[in-house]
């Protein structure tokens, strides 16, 4: 488990739910009791050296939970080790528990360690990082491998995986093992019921291939534990997306998964929090936001049009984004991030002469260096008529009818190229000359939303 987390995060929060409630590894697999027998190797005969170097990356990982969830005194008398690497890697964990700075921890480690081994760890360190970065390289540049691909039909192939061949607690989305929500004490009845929404909310979400690969996009920036920006115009489904993902994760319902609108009349304290006065004559409680809540419980939040948003709601998320902490000023608190958070957030692209393009006057610019975007367009018409085949069969036979009424509406941006009357193999000048006589008016306003398409059905 120590070795997936370097390159897999999304293990992080299976090893601290595991390691929870029980002892940590060096306590529990070779000090049989609390006077510090001599080391016992089990029927697997585990080194000492593996335990102490998973007991380092675990640290390496969340220093600030495993500092504090294990008692590390029990690892002293390892610095008198024999062997070099127990000693290392002892070394390194007492570093990082006691909080030391570069400086204090080269003359802890001269005091252990000769000049020639401290040169021979830095070379194994550097070798270990390198191969760590060609293992994430491998992982992109192999999507061949992929564990999952959208089939016509329900065929499943050797070596894919699916969602039944694993635990309950997990998911497969698109390839994409995700941590599923667990059960919350108490909320055994409403199992059964959670379960048949579920059903009912997948039936209702076509994955259309587009859909597909926005999805695995999704999915895999969740597992990174990125914070994730879909844009697009209004209408192609950045809401719905984040709310299919939510569900098969276990996350239909508040507080697993919320939901803020921004506009011009939101504030920091909407989303941090306030103090707010009480029955008691004089007495005021605290209050926490939505963002608070989120932050600290380990849910899931998504906030609508970022773009909108103030310039005091933009200085709150910086130090969100950048380090994991939420600053909260009336208090002055540094809360730390619950394992399981995650950050989504949507922005709206404007239409102007057939082209989009985002709004320039919004505070929400300095925040692009820490997002995973996700681009989403407009469905084309054979991915529509799909959707519809499939939520309303017995509309088969005016489905096309409907689609040429409705893309005559919203002008061309649902068009293919197979579908426009402007093939690929014409000449450049019969191009424009084609474009100039099926040239459609554009609408102005709002632009017509593909959510709406349904009523108009």
């Amino acid at each position: 488990m120590s070795k997936l987390i370097c390159n897999h995060p999304d293990v992080l929060p299976f090893a601290l739910r595991y390691f929870k409630d029980t002892s940590p590894v060096f306590q529990r697999l070779f000090l049989e009791s609390s006077d510090a027998n001599p080391v016992r190797y089990g029927r697997r005969r585990m080194k000492l050296r593996d335990l102490m170097e998973a007991a380092y990356k675990f640290l390496q990982q969340e220093q600030l939970v495993f500092r504090e969830l294990w008692d590390w005194s029990v690892c002293v008398p390892l610095l008198r080790s024999h062997d070099t690497l127990v000693r290392w890697y002892t070394a390194n964990c007492l570093a990082l528990v006691t909080c030391m700075n570069e400086e204090h921890k080269l003359s802890f480690l001269k005091k252990i360690f000769n000049s020639e081994e401290l040169i021979h760890f830095r070379l194994r360190l550097l070798e270990e990082a390198q191969l760590q970065d060609l293992e994430k390289a491998l992982v992109l540049a192999n999507p061949e491998t992929s564990l999952w691909r959208k089939e016509k039909e329900l065929q499943y192939l050797q070596g894919h995986l699916v969602s039944a061949d694993l635990s309950s607690r997990v998911t497969a989305v698109c390839g994409v093992v995700l941590p599923g929500q667990p059960p919350v004490p108490g909320e055994q009845a409403s199992t059964r019921n959670s379960s048949r929404e579920q059903e009912l909310a997948f039936r209702s979400y076509v994955l259309v291939d587009s859909v597909c690969r926005n999805l695995q996009t999704l999915a895999m920036a969740v597992a990174s534990q990125n914070a994730v920006l879909l844009e697009g115009p209004i209408g192609c489904g950045k809401t719905s997306l984040v709310e299919h993902l939510g569900a098969m994760t276990g996350r239909q319902k508040p507080p697993q998964l919320l939901k803020v609108q921004l506009g011009d009349q939101t504030d920091s304290k909407m989303l941090l929090g306030m103090y707010r006065c009480t029955d008691v004559p004089g007495e005021f409680v605290w209050q926490p936001g939505t963002l608070t809540q989120a932050a600290t419980k380990g849910h899931w939040i998504l906030l609508e049009d970022i773009d909108y948003a103030p310039l005091d709601v933009v200085s709150v998320l910086i130090p969100l984004l950048e380090n994991g902490e939420l600053l909260i000023p009336g208090r002055g608190d540094c809360l730390k991030v619950a394992p399981g958070f995650q950050f989504f957030a949507t922005r709206r692209l404007l239409s102007c002469g057939g082209n989009w393009y985002r709004p320039l006057n919004s505070h929400a610019t300095l925040l692009d260096k820490y997002w995973t975007k996700i681009h989403m367009d407009n469905m084309d018409k054979t991915e529509l008529h799909e959707v519809l085949q499939n939520r309303y069969p017995s509309l088969l036979a005016v489905t096309d009818h409907l689609l040429d009424i409705y893309i005559q509406l919203t002008g061309e941006k649902h068009l293919s190229c197979s579908d426009s009357s402007v093939t690929c193999e014409q000449a450049p000048e019969e191009v424009s000359e084609t474009r100039r006589e099926n040239k459609r008016l554009s609408l102005e306003g709002r632009e017509l939303s593909l959510r709406y398409e349904l009523i108009l059905v």
